[in-house]
């Protein structure tokens, strides 16, 4: 560990049917599954989430297979479906075009999971979006990742070729690869002039679109590259289920950089290895630009940035102690405030977010259902955002767990609000990353940990 400061093919009629003549007459040898092309699949052993099913397996993936010429390559059959066949534990496909061409031609596979319309489903994404063609070179077009982080999925390829005599009876390995990069958020805190209640994560600047082009080698080390990259936010406010992370003097509070706990939500993973992460496209990063005008335009957003949901409570002896100084009361700019009904017993327990109209609250954004905290014994807690600039280069696979110390200030305004990059109290957080592949180990089963 690391420590730094800091489409498709047209496949014409003849064509089909002369690969369907060819695949029918070919008599293989592997159990019943004569002449089906199979795969064995592996992955660093890790917690992703892959796939939407349930269990701890990955079930199935979607592979593409080419025929490779000495100049250019054939489709032979794009995007099927391989499922896990649990008697034998291989991967096949119930598709009767996933058989080996008899004349023993080399075949070029490429796998991705999820599939295109299940990462369309999962994010909320429309037909445009995920878009594999196979035309100038293979490439998932128009790659989209949710803005909401409890809503994001992993995004694992591999490359192999394959030929009938020698892999009908063993299968084709497919080595899988993380294309993406995951973030984690911890936090600790030991300052005597306040208090933080922490409700929520947003990664600002950071890579939530591009295309994806596989490699043209089948042995190349990460299987592919992202290209234009298109910035924009995720975030995680918390919601039912969660706990306020508390920063104070009290029993208990993380006050040292190995009490560090994650700030991500326990809606964000189930807590299982790699748990309470963002995923994004990896990158080379800037730290967002205080200054503005100078080199990014107006609007204060250029450049990589992490804001936390906060509220802040004063608590030296001169002044009102336990009174909130952040977000600001009057809020005579306008900067959002976020508002979350909390359990009025244990005063960290959220039990959902709420929308404010003066001192009246409602369920909806659009403030046609009124909530009554009191009638659900709740109370109802004031967040604002607070930011930090942040530079780092991400890579396909590692897995970046940036820890904040709280000690001395709290951050700035966030690019979104009124006067960004004005501290609140202090800026003089300190930020340190860790730096892991996202891996450890092998298998050769695929094992992914839904969460």
């Amino acid at each position: 560990m690391a420590t730094y400061r800091y489409t498709s093919y047209a496949l014409f009629a003849a064509s089909l049917l002369m690969a369907s003549c060819s695949q029918e007459e070919t008599i293989g040898a592997n159990g019943g599954n004569a002449g089906k092309i199979e795969f064995r699949a592996s992955l660093p052993l890790v917690a992703t989430r892959a796939t939407e099913t349930k269990g701890s397996i990955l079930r199935d993936f979607h592979v593409s297979g080419f025929t490779t010429g000495e100049t250019s390559e054939t489709p032979y059959f794009l995007d099927k479906e391989f499922s896990k066949n649990e008697a034998t534990g291989r991967y096949v496909s119930t598709d009767g075009t996933c058989i080996w061409p008899n004349n023993n031609d080399i075949l070029r596979f490429l796998a991705i999971s999820p599939s295109c319309s299940e990462m369309r489903t999962n994010g909320g994404f429309t037909d445009t979006d995920f878009s594999f063609t196979h035309s100038a070179g293979h490439t998932l077009s128009n790659f989209r990742i949710a803005h909401d982080i409890a809503s994001q999925t992993d995004f694992i390829t591999a490359m192999a070729t394959g030929q009938l005599l020698e892999n009908e009876e063993t299968g084709v390995e497919l080595n899988f690869k993380h294309q993406l990069s995951r973030i984690g958020i911890k936090a600790w805190g030991d300052s005597k002039s306040f208090d933080l209640e922490i409700a929520g994560v947003r990664l600002g600047g950071v890579g939530i679109s591009g295309d994806f082009m596989f490699a043209s080698d089948p042995d190349a080390a990460q299987g592919g590259e992202w290209q234009s990259i298109g910035k924009g936010n995720v975030e995680y406010v918390f919601r039912a289920g969660d706990s306020i992370v508390t920063l104070d003097q009290n029993e208990g509070a993380p006050r040292s950089a190995e009490s560090a706990v994650s700030i991500m939500g326990s809606n964000v993973g189930e807590g299982t290895g790699y748990a309470n992460t963002a995923m994004l496209i990896p990158a080379s990063y800037q730290a967002w630009n205080l200054t503005g005008n100078k080199d990014n335009g107006e609007d204060h957003a250029e450049g990589m940035y992490l804001s936390v949901l906060l509220r802040v409570a004063d608590t030296t002896p001169y002044g009102n102690y336990g009174e909130t100084i952040y977000p600001y009361a009057d809020n005579a700019e306008g900067m959002e405030v976020v508002y979350l009904a909390v359990d009025k017993e244990d005063g960290k327990s959220v039990k959902q977010r709420v929308y404010s109209d003066g001192e009246n609250y409602f369920t909806d954004k659009a403030q046609t259902v009124a909530y009554d905290a009191e009638a659900n014994g709740a109370q109802v807690k004031a967040f604002g955002w607070a930011a930090l600039p942040v530079s780092d280069e991400w890579k396909a696979g590692y897995v970046y767990t940036y820890t904040l110390n709280y000690s001395n200030g709290v951050g700035l305004i966030d690019p979104l609000d009124p006067r960004p990059g004005e501290p609140i109290i202090s800026d003089r957080v300190i930020l340190d990353v860790d730096v892991e592949e996202w891996k450890e180990g092998a298998t050769t089963d695929v094992t992914v940990p839904r969460h």
